[in-house]
């Protein structure tokens, strides 16, 4: 299954067709299945229903140079109920071969190499076209970014006691440097425990066959509804001043980790950012001191540091 060639004409057609429903979020969701098409979106759902996955949850991600990090994530993301990895290679240059061979021969990690600057959107249409079939849900997060439920062990666990959705859209927690300039041993998620006191955003999770596009990391438009971590239907979704709740599911975005290794990351370069590694430093900690947020003490994650060291 590929993303729907949707046109123009196509889509002006579905906007006026729709117009006259008073509610965004009943409106959003027609407007989707008349642009996926009414057959496909009825197909979909039927055979969905019927269909047992090989694999319940995966994840989409495009990566460069993160082979320092890259084994707790998988490790995490493992406990937490994800069963297969969909990952782009950015051109990386460090171990991150090495570290992927074991997870690659289980069968765990289907591993892409994927050059060129700025990648991201292009590698995650690229991965919906060729796995959309394969997985009932796929993420779609970076390798500084940790899903995870805060009240069920499995994340398929949870996704089971939901209405069927096309999207779900997670709360996005900015974690900073908890004031650590240098890289220091330990797990990410072990190391830096200080976060924004707010959500700053979402990521998504879909019925991948229900997307429509990948144009946003962050959300994209998909045919039926988006839904909260309740399982409550959206229509606006607001990142920036009234961004969803996060006490069921949430991503955590070390964003910044240490000071030294965040300017490591700006002087490597950046999968999703064409021009990253010639920034000026300026710019660069510029970025950091924004995201660099401390305000809020949470040790949840301490929950899951013993299990990936008995696994390290």
């Amino acid at each position: 299954m590929s993303l729907p060639q949707i046109s123009k004409r196509k889509k002006l057609l579905a906007t006026v067709l729709t117009f006259w429903i008073p509610i965004k979020k009943y409106r959003k969701a027609l407007r989707g299945i008349l642009l996926l098409g009414i057959g496909r979106y009825r197909n979909t759902v039927k055979s969905d229903k019927n269909k047992k996955f090989d694999v319940d949850l995966s994840v989409c991600a495009i990566m460069k140079n993160e082979g320092a990090y890259l084994k707790e994530w998988l490790d995490f993301h493992i406990l937490s109920g994800v069963q297969k990895f969909y990952l782009y290679d950015n051109e990386s240059t460090d171990d991150t071969r090495e570290v992927l061979k074991p997870y690659i021969e289980k069968g765990i990690v289907d591993y892409t190499y994927w050059p060129g600057a700025a990648q991201q959107m292009v590698a995650y249409r690229d991965c919906v076209n060729k796995h959309a079939n394969d997985t009932r849900w796929l993420a779609f997060i970076d390798l500084d970014e940790f899903l995870f439920s805060l009240k069920y062990d499995n994340l398929v666990a949870y996704l089971r006691t939901l209405p069927r959705f096309s999207a779900l859209v997670v709360g996005w927690m900015i974690y900073g440097s908890s004031n650590q300039k240098e890289k220091k041993p330990g797990f990410v998620i072990e190391r830096f425990k200080m976060h924004a006191d707010k959500t700053w955003g979402v990521k998504s999770l879909f019925n991948p066959r229900m997307i429509l596009d990948m144009t946003n990391p962050h959300t994209s438009e998909v045919a039926g509804f988006t839904i909260d971590e309740n399982g409550r239907k959206l229509g606006f979704i607001n990142q920036t001043n009234n961004p969803p709740s996060c006490n069921i599911i949430r991503c955590n975005h070390y964003v910044t980790k240490s000071f030294d290794e965040f300017m490591t990351r700006c002087n490597k370069g950046d999968a999703c950012y064409e021009n990253m590694a010639d920034s000026p430093k300026a710019q660069a900690l510029n970025r950091f001191n924004i995201h660099n947020r401390n305000e809020v003490y949470d040790d949840i994650m301490d929950k899951y540091v013993e299990k990936l060291k008995q696994q390290s």
